[in-house]
């Protein structure tokens, strides 16, 4: 029989595809980089929902949120854990010869089930800059790259592993953010300001959906960024940038780890973010309710054993949701049916990946405080986003305009795409059982009531407004 070969898989929270030096952006990764350089880097890789627990959930589950219906983060909208009938990452590996482990952060809704998972604790660390303070997410991480590399200097590798290495960061901006909300001054740090992005100034806004054009009103972090100076978006890139260095030093302590060990040569490595961040385009921070390439586009990289191509990118859309079926195929386990993706594993021993129609993404809710259902897909060059509130609708050629600057639905001269679009957006809703078109929108009038634009929101945002509880 065939040995089976371990997997390692890096879990990042918040890392937008565009961001890395390697893809040309602002923020050096040099652990990442190396990966990339090792292996195959997808470019095109897109998340199911940009939003921490819908997205875990259905990568791990290899299902649409829509069909395990873990749609928010919690809170106000309550989700019912998983059950027994959604097979899971976790579960089949566990059921099929591998030792499933799982390392940091969870936020999953019951779709790690299968892993033995460690707990979630933190390690204290102090502040290695004053301009770039540590919150609860790098002292998790701290944690749990601690944990992680014990469990490698450990194992005796009797069973095949497959292991997850979840870290936070660099979502610690969020918390950056709270600390620098409104007009201020920031604090000075030893380097240069990164160059805000093409698309920064948001020019096209009275042309977006309404749950658009309101962001700031149901966006805690947005909302506090109203005051912000050019000067103030830029020290977010910094410390964006900043927070993922801390994130990559912890994954170069593992990949050492692994070294050591002796079974890197046997190990596939693979590397993912569960979703991006705005990184000041349309000058908007972190994510929520937009689905554009910023938050939804991540980085996807293959490296390791079994991967016979060093240094390769290869363009195609493709979705988190692949990782399931890929991974099956990769360690020739069945797998079970009705997952929504497809197994790309072909690109691992130098195949092209598979052609597809389209790649979606979907958005509800973050807390409950506000529902803004929206749908998006992406086939080939173009680009389509649907919301429900207002029948708001954009369109994007992304050969011609990556950075989605100008919205074209409902502009002359596209109407036979937009159309096509359609289509595809209606095809998918059947075919899938999505139930899109009969949510509910929900916002409060006084959440549409200001000047548009990001920088006339006044006072707070709905998930921190005692009326809304």
């Amino acid at each position: 029989m065939e040995k089976k070969r371990n997997i390692l898989m890096f879990v990042l929270d918040q890392l937008a595809w565009r961001a890395l030096d390697i893809h040309g952006g602002f923020a050096h990764a040099p652990n990442i980089g190396r990966l990339a350089s090792e292996g195959i880097d997808i470019d095109e890789c897109y998340c199911p929902y940009p939003l921490c627990q819908p997205s875990r959930a259905s990568f791990w589950t290899g299902r649409y949120s829509h069909r395990n219906r873990v749609w928010s983060n919690g809170r106000k909208w309550k989700i019912t854990e998983i059950g027994e009938d959604f097979p899971t990452i976790g579960s089949v590996f566990s059921e099929n010869g591998y030792n499933a482990v799982h390392f940091g952060k969870k936020h999953d809704g019951g779709a790690l089930r299968g892993f033995w998972c460690d707990e979630e604790k933190e390690k204290k660390i102090p502040d290695e800059d004053p301009a770039f303070p540590f919150n609860m997410d790098t002292y998790a991480d701290a944690y749990t790259v601690d944990r992680s590399v014990d469990f490698l200097s450990s194992y005796r590798f009797d069973k095949p592993l497959l292991m997850v290495v979840d870290l936070i960061n660099p979502h610690n901006i969020c918390g950056w953010i709270g600390k620098n909300r409104g007009v201020h001054e920031d604090v000075p740090f030893d380097g240069e300001l990164p160059e805000l992005p093409p698309n920064y100034r948001f020019d096209d806004i009275c042309n977006r959906p309404v749950p658009v054009q309101y962001l700031c009103c149901s966006h805690v972090r947005q909302s506090q960024t109203v005051g912000w100076t050019d000067d103030n978006f830029r020290h977010y890139l910094a410390a964006y940038s900043y927070y993922l260095k801390v994130a990559d030093s912890h994954i170069g302590r593992v990949l050492d780890a692994l070294e050591r060990s002796g079974a890197k040569d046997d190990t596939l490595i693979v590397l993912f973010s569960d979703h991006g961040d705005n990184i000041t385009s349309r000058q908007s921070v972190t994510k929520q309710v937009t689905l554009y390439e910023e938050v939804v586009r991540v980085p996807l990289i293959f490296s390791g054993c079994g991967v016979g191509r060093k240094g390769v990118r290869l363009s195609g859309p493709t979705s988190l949701l692949d990782l399931f079926p890929t991974l099956c195929s990769y360690a020739s386990i069945p797998m079970p049916d009705g997952l929504d993706g497809m197994d790309i594993s072909r690109v691992l021993a130098g195949g092209d990946l598979p052609e597809r129609e389209y790649v979606e993404s979907e958005w509800f809710t973050e807390w409950g405080y506000t529902i803004s259902p929206g749908r998006m897909i992406r086939s080939g060059r173009w680009k389509y986003m649907r919301y429900l509130e207002g029948d708001g609708e954009e369109l994007y050629d992304l050969a011609e305009d990556p950075y989605e600057m100008r919205n074209l639905a409902g502009l002359d001269g596209y109407s036979a795409e937009l159309e096509k679009m359609r289509a595809l957006l209606a095809k998918h809703l059947e075919t899938t059982g999505d139930p899109f078109l009969s949510l509910q929108w929900k916002a409060s009038p006084k959440w549409r009531s200001h000047k548009i634009g990001y920088q006339c929101h006044c006072g707070i945002s709905a998930p921190e407004d005692p009326e809304e509880q």
